[in-house]
């Protein structure tokens, strides 16, 4: 009967879980990575030089400057989180990966930049396979290249099973 009472325990916390909202998950792996950087930061003394050179400009354009930055890192994060919650990695992925392509052409374009043969190969070869990643998708119907319905239900009963045992 005591194996019986943890089974229904068991089974009750699972029905409570509910994953991280993205904003959540966000959150989780900012702090994780003030706890794990902050210290390593005061050990190499990289904070004490940071902390002086921000009190050597008393006008505080340098802060300023760090608070716009940061705040647009973070609506940039929630961008992604949010896209790979709504839409998929796929998505997000295809997103970024654009706007780099598109940052090249404009470094390209407005500053003259110039790329050998090789580059621009290499450049054709990393957008073309994402872009034949996504013509992929929607020829397999969604399932990607390699992927069966067996194959997919598979994955997703054991990622369920998975959760069943945490």
């Amino acid at each position: 009967s005591d194996s019986n009472n943890s089974n229904r325990n068991i089974n009750s916390n699972n029905n409570n879980y509910r994953p991280p909202s993205a904003i959540e998950t966000m959150l989780f792996v900012n702090v994780y990575a003030c706890i794990f950087l902050l210290p390593l930061a005061i050990y190499t003394g990289q904070w004490s030089q940071g902390i002086s050179v921000l009190h050597k400009n008393p006008s505080g354009s340098m802060a300023k400057g760090m608070v716009l930055l940061n705040l647009s890192a973070a609506i940039g994060q929630i961008f992604i989180f949010v896209t790979i919650h709504i839409f998929s990695s796929l998505v997000c992925t295809t997103i970024t990966t654009t706007r780099k392509f598109l940052t090249i052409l404009v470094s390209v374009i407005m500053f003259g930049h110039v790329f050998t043969p090789l580059q621009w190969s290499c450049v054709a070869l990393v957008f073309g396979g994402l872009y034949l990643g996504i013509v992929s998708k929607f020829v397999t119907g969604g399932m990607g290249v390699g992927f069966t319905k067996s194959t997919t239900v598979g994955k997703m009963s054991s990622s369920k099973s998975l959760k069943k045992m945490a």
